[in-house]
């Protein structure tokens, strides 16, 4: 009881203060939750935009530049919105060799899941997991079983969109294969 106290009083003392958070918020720390059923590519894309770049982005930015309602958006208008901003992309549909090369923030549609097309950003890891960066859900870790199980079920490669940062933020730039990164920009 009187180490609770000493350490309550030295708390008290210092004038600390703890920033509390809940699941639901540590969860969409790096997300951009998306705001209406259908907007998962334009939370997606300023999600991305957020891990790669200085300025910050919303959902609502992404749309606002879009000039477009809540629709589904396809890769060509995500490419178009990001090309609007001045980066450079390019969707590909990706075998999974190729999407083991890639360790950069990535959007990619997931055809499977079970209540229509979604995208999500990734971010590849070395080994048997990945990260991936839900719009609906928030960020979690994933097994590349699983993620493959909705992007390549049928193992002749997923969708993907490569964006080229200006600066890149938070990316340990060694790990890209610029061979490859390169060849595709």
């Amino acid at each position: 009881m009187a180490k609770i106290l000493i350490i309550f009083l030295t708390l008290s003392y210092l004038n600390a203060e703890f920033a509390v958070k809940s699941l639901q918020e540590t969860k969409y720390t790096n997300v951009i939750k998306q705001n209406y059923e259908e907007s998962c590519g334009a939370s997606s894309v300023a999600t991305l935009l957020n891990l790669i770049s200085i300025k910050r982005f919303s959902e609502n930015d992404i749309l606002k530049l879009l000039d477009k309602n809540t629709n589904m958006l396809s890769f060509n208008e995500l490419n178009n919105a990001l090309n609007k901003l001045g980066f450079e992309a390019k969707a590909y549909k990706l075998n999974r060799s190729i999407f083991e090369q890639i360790f950069i923030p990535i959007i990619v549609k997931i055809e499977n899941d079970p209540r229509f097309p979604h995208f999500v950003v990734v971010l590849n890891y070395d080994g048997n997991f990945l990260k991936v960066y839900d719009p609906s859900f928030g960020e979690y870790l994933s097994s590349k079983k699983e993620f493959y199980s909705v992007w390549d079920k049928d193992g002749l490669g997923g969708y993907a969109l490569i964006v080229k940062a200006k600066l890149l933020k938070n990316i340990n730039i060694n790990k890209i294969n610029t061979t490859f990164f390169n060849y595709f920009l």
